[in-house]
This record gives C-alpha cells, sequence and structure tokens, in this order.
C-alpha cells in the first residue's frame, strides 16, 4: 500500500558541492490538473500516464473521489485512472483552498451537468495556490462561466467559516443571445484551459481569442479531440469550437507531456553549483526558451543524445558570463514560471541582470529570503503603457552580481521556494529552508531526487501528511 505523503516542516541543506547524476523528467505539473477535470466529461473510464506525484495531484483526487470520482492511482507507475460515473454531489468543499487550478472543475462539472441533467448548479470554495505577494483574483473564470453557459453567480459566506464560496446556477435553456467569443486582456494559461473544458457543455459555436500558447494547452486539446469533442485549432492559432457536442465525451488512455519547467530546474540547480547532470525525457522543442538562453551563454557543456530524449550539462569549467535583460512573456518568450528559478544564476553573473515581468507582477515575494543567503537586488512596480488595459503593472527586478553564504529563510510560493532550495544547495554551509511545502507542489520526489544528484539535505520530522489515493 501506498504511503501517505510527507510534507516537513523544513529541509536542512548543507550546500557548496557540485551536483552530479541524471534526472527522470516528470509529467508537466501544469498540465494534469485539466486533464484530471476532463475526467467528469465522461462516464467512461480516464487513464492518464506520466502523471507526476506531487501534492497537487493527491489534492485534486481528493476532490473528485468527495464528489463522486472513483479514484486510483500507481505513484510508481505513474498511472491515474478517474472513472466519474455518477457525480453525487454538487459542491466543492474547503479542500480546494489548498490549491488554485481547482478552478478546472467548475466549467468541467456545469458542462457535464449541462448534459447529465445530475445537478443544475454548482457551489465552489474560492481556491487558494499561490498568491505571489497578493491575492490572486479568479475575476476571467467567472467572466468565463457567465460567457459560456449564461450562468448566474453569488457569493456565499457560512457563519463560523473562514471560506467563501461562489454559486453558480445554470439557466433553463441555454442562451444564444450574446456574444460567443471569449476572450482576456492577456493570454491565461488557466482560463485557456478552463474555456477548453467548459464549452463541452455548450451547443453553441464558440471561440476564443487570445489564447495561451503554452504546450500544456495543446495537450489538453489533442486529449480532448480523442475524447471526441469538435475542437479546431492549437496552441499557435484561435481557437473554435464547433458546436456539434450534445452529450459526454468518451473516455481516454492519454499520456502528459514532460514538464518542462522541471527539466529547467534541473538544469538551472546544475549551472548554479557547476555540476553536471543527464536529464531524460525532456522535449526540446517545449524547453527551447531557457534552452537557447543557456547556449546563447555557453558554447561548450549542452549535449543532445542523437534520438532528441536526453540532455546532458557539463558546467563544471565554465567561465564567468555576463548578466542579461530578461523580458519575461507568454510563451515562447521567458516563462514568468522561470524567473525566480533563474534569480540565483543571474546573481553568479559578473555584471548587473534586469527581470521585467509583465504577467505577474507580485512575484517578488522570493526576494527578501534570496537576501537572507546574500544575494543583492532591487524591485519595484511600475506602470507601464498599454493599449488594451490603459496600464498594467510591471515587476521591474535589477540583480547585482553577489557572493552567497548560509542562511535560514522560509518557502513563499512554488517557484520561489524551489529558487532559494537552489541558494542553499550553491551557498556553502549549512541552510535551513522552512515551509517547504510550496515547492512540493510541483517536483515530485524532490527530496530523494536532490539527495541522488549529491546534495547533503534532509528534513524534519515534524510535518504534514497527504492521505494516498486508493491503488490500481
Amino acid at each position: 500500500m501506498t504511503e501517505n505523503f510527507f510534507i516537513p516542516d523544513s529541509l536542512t541543506i548543507n550546500g557548496g558541492n557540485s551536483v552530479s547524476g541524471d534526472i527522470k523528467i516528470s509529467g508537466a505539473k501544469n498540465a494534469i490538473l485539466g486533464l484530471m477535470a476532463a475526467a467528469v466529461l465522461t462516464d467512461d473510464v480516464v487513464t492518464l500516464r506520466n502523471v507526476p506525484y506531487i501534492t497537487d495531484v493527491l489534492e485534486m483526487g481528493h476532490i473528485m473521489k468527495d464528489i463522486g470520482v472513483d479514484v486510483k492511482y500507481d505513484p510508481q507507475k505513474r498511472i491515474l485512472k478517474l472513472h466519474a460515473a455518477k457525480i453525487v454531489k454538487n459542491e466543492i468543499s474547503h479542500q480546494a483552498a489548498h490549491f488554485r487550478a481547482s478552478y478546472y472543475l467548475w466549467g468541467s462539472l456545469l458542462a457535464r451537468f449541462s448534459r447529465t441533467k445530475e445537478f443544475d448548479s454548482l457551489k465552489v470554495c474560492l481556491p487558494g495556490g499561490c498568491s505571489f505577494g497578493g491575492k490572486r483574483p479568479t475575476d476571467f473564470h467567472e467572466e468565463l462561466i457567465k460567457t459560456v453557459f449564461g450562468a448566474t453567480i453569488s457569493i456565499e459566506t457560512k457563519e463560523n467559516e473562514k471560506y467563501s464560496y461562489l454559486c453558480f446556477t445554470l439557466p433553463k435553456k441555454e442562451k444564444s443571445d450574446f456574444c460567443p467569443v471569449y476572450t482576456t486582456f492577456k493570454a491565461s494559461h488557466g482560463a485557456t484551459f478552463h474555456w477548453l473544458l467548459s464549452v463541452v457543455g455548450s451547443n453553441e459555436c464558440k471561440m476564443m481569442y487570445n489564447a495561451s500558447l503554452e504546450p500544456e494547452v495543446s495537450n489538453l486539446i489533442a486529449m480532448l479531440q480523442k475524447m471526441g469533442l469538435g475542437i479546431i485549432g492549437n496552441e499557435r492559432t484561435g481557437l473554435i469550437y464547433d458546436g456539434k457536442n450534445r452529450s459526454l465525451l468518451k473516455g481516454v488512455d492519454f499520456e502528459v507531456i514532460p514538464d518542462r519547467l522541471e527539466a529547467a530546474t534541473y538544469a538551472l540547480l546544475t549551472l548554479s553549483t557547476r555540476g553536471a547532470v543527464e536529464l531524460d525525457g525532456i522535449n526540446f522543442e517545449h524547453c527551447s526558451p531557457w534552452l537557447k538562453q543557456l547556449e546563447r551563454m555557453f558554447c561548450r557543456g549542452i549535449y543532445y543524445s542523437a534520438d532528441k530524449k536526453k540532455l546532458y550539462l557539463d558546467f563544471r569549467k565554465i567561465k564567468p558570463y555576463d548578466g542579461f535583460i530578461m523580458q519575461v512573456t507568454p510563451f515562447p518568450g521567458f516563462e514568468t514560471d522561470l524567473h525566480q528559478i533563474w534569480t540565483p544564476i543571474l546573481a553568479q553573473a559578473k555584471s548587473p541582470s534586469v527581470i521585467s515581468d509583465l504577467i505577474w507582477a507580485g512575484r517578488s515575494a522570493h526576494l527578501p529570503e534570496m537576501a537572507k543567503f546574500g544575494l543583492q537586488s532591487q524591485y519595484e512596480q511600475i506602470d507601464v503603457n498599454s493599449g488594451q488595459q490603459g496600464t498594467i503593472k510591471n515587476l521591474y527586478i535589477t540583480i547585482k552580481p553577489s557572493t552567497f553564504h548560509a542562511a535560514e529563510a522560509k518557502g513563499t510560493d512554488l517557484r520561489g521556494t524551489m529558487g532559494t532550495i537552489i541558494l542553499a544547495a550553491t551557498a556553502e554551509g549549512k541552510s535551513l529552508i522552512q515551509e517547504p511545502g510550496f515547492a512540493l507542489r510541483g517536483y515530485p520526489n524532490l527530496i530523494k531526487n536532490l539527495q541522488d544528484l549529491g546534495i547533503d539535505i534532509s528534513y524534519s520530522k515534524e510535518g504534514r501528511e497527504i492521505e494516498s489515493i486508493a491503488e490500481l
């Protein structure tokens, strides 16, 4: 029987040594939750392969079990089976407060209900997840529910509870007298996923403008097409739903794409510690933004296998490198998810660097924690004129050449915490990272992987557990 997932209160890292070894890249964290939500769009079995063993998968699995989905998971084989033969309740509980992407179930459940008539409404706890220094709104998603379903939305706050709930009520008859086009003022991975899951319940042609270009979007499109949905387009074109679906979709056996952000993290850990690591099972096209930047920085030390499935990185004898300007943009540009992972790398450059992030201007909580290790940076939010919005916030960070030392710090969010762990592994001496659970949301087998790469890392006996899911 699979053990419960343990999340320690702290990690102790004795840093300063180069990493070496090999890592098998897992399925994409930014894909799996949307693929899991798609399982309620059918009453057949859905089998997902290359599923990462992370807390988000377990949390999502328990939420789906609570509403009646049969969930079975083998972490060793990376196989997850989901069977939504019947949904038994129309409320997503406060378990959803643990992570943000639980909102994928809003649209997928409402789409299901529009077909099965199991319920005519849905009540959902507002989701949690990484805050990036402030509350991340759900306005994109609420507007999507209105646009696709014509649903009414109200807010409910129960007495003696700290959670708030959104209540969606489906119209008795689908409305066709409003604009069929859904758009967001900036490309949104989450909103694109949510739209794709929602249109399954519509009898009208629907279009999405300004859809996300990320590879995980193509992964979900491919799965929905395999399940029988009439979606035209891909991550490089506009998205059009043909409006012809009139029933639940069919079951599917489907594979999750490799995690390009996990691959980048281990590559940058290798660079930060001046090590040598082989990454197995990456998708080179998906990794092109960060990989091309490494190739611009170094003329040697980056090697590919003949079948383009493995990447070997040898940074043991690299020469000092210059800083650079990183303008964060949607894929295929520099990923906002990775600028926190790049930060320790930029701080080791021989000249200053700049990060400009127009996507999540609040993504700065990690910088005060990294400063405890000696990382020197300045950051501010500035207003930038935008033709679409008038003005938008831009996070502008200057990173100066820095000398690292051991320190005590705490986790802030998924990538910021992982960036801080990289700092601790790079700095000589014993460091303490409190609240490391953020990183376990996106990095499977993280502690074991780091140990296998030669990092002296241990974890506290104190912590919390997430209950395992029934085995296959």
